[in-house]
């Protein structure tokens, strides 16, 4: 297993920023068209894979849900279609929830039988979606810089802040939305009752996805630079994988920490798995 070590130089002196075993174990089949977002469902083994498949925010009705195994291979290409852009999942139980434009579709895991939409017609761009564990669900707004919130079956807004600047990707924790601005570099934890906020950390450009660690900490990617950081409990961040030079985007990420395992669709053609080791 190779070791990757990432420097930045201040002056003549290299400051080595992480050191960490990160292994490409594969690549999937390059039939997806403009992966964005990665879901994997632990009770079926499977990750979804949401499919632009167009024009961003084009009502095209050419967006779809891809099923691959947790080794890249595509069980189901077109498993759920006639989405217009699909981007973030969430999901609770047997319920998935896609993030598509100023829609959130609600499909049923076990039949892919789309069985709800909620449409806001004030919505500009749903982008990301994080499941509460008792079921609220949570969607960022990106161009109107709110939150909405699914409960009890209705759509709502449920936070409108200054501290939101074009909001993308979300995590839910025990007690906090987490929250990435795409526009000024900064993530906020706010809290679910009180809905008072910090700053968790900031200083990453195109911010876009957001995953738990497993443990105590989070991996988070720089969308259009092609970069992953893990980010600790305390808000101190590290960069661990650079595809810049690649040309690769590292978009909605997912990470499944009892195999190690990190999702990275590249908003091209394919979904790329890489195993991390501390």
């Amino acid at each position: 297993m190779k070791k990757i070590i990432l420097f930045l130089y201040v002056g003549l002196l290299p400051l080595i920023v992480f050191s960490q075993g990160i292994t490409k174990v594969w690549e999937s089949d390059s039939l997806f068209l403009k992966p964005e977002s990665a879901l994997y469902d632990s009770s079926k083994k499977i990750i979804y894979i949401s499919n632009i498949n167009g024009e961003y925010l084009a009502k095209d009705g050419n967006g779809f849900i891809s099923r691959i195994k947790t080794n890249g291979k595509i069980e189901t290409l077109k498993w759920v279609d006639g989405l217009d852009n699909p981007q973030g999942m969430g999901l609770y139980k047997n319920k998935l929830y896609v993030a598509d434009i100023n829609r959130v579709i609600q499909i049923n895991t076990n039949t892919a039988k789309i069985e709800k939409i909620y449409k806001v017609d004030s919505a500009k761009f749903f982008n990301d979606i994080a499941s509460d564990t008792n079921g609220d669900i949570y969607i960022s707004d990106c161009f109107d810089n709110k939150i909405y919130k699914i409960s009890d079956g209705k759509i709502k807004v449920w936070l409108e802040s200054d501290i939101l600047s074009k909001p993308n990707g979300l995590l839910c924790t025990k007690d906090n939305v987490l929250v990435l601005n795409m526009k000024n570099q900064t993530a906020f934890a706010i809290n679910k009752l009180s809905k008072k906020s910090h700053e968790f950390f900031n200083g990453i450009d195109n911010l876009d996805g957001i995953v738990s660690d497993g443990k105590n900490g989070y991996i988070v990617s720089g969308a259009w630079q092609g970069q992953l950081f893990h980010i600790d409990s305390g808000g101190n961040k590290k960069l661990i994988i650079d595809l810049g030079k690649e040309k690769i985007i590292t978009a909605d990420i997912e990470y499944i920490a009892k195999d190690n395992l990190l999702i990275v669709p590249t908003l091209n053609k394919t979904v790329i798995g890489y195993q991390l080791t501390k």
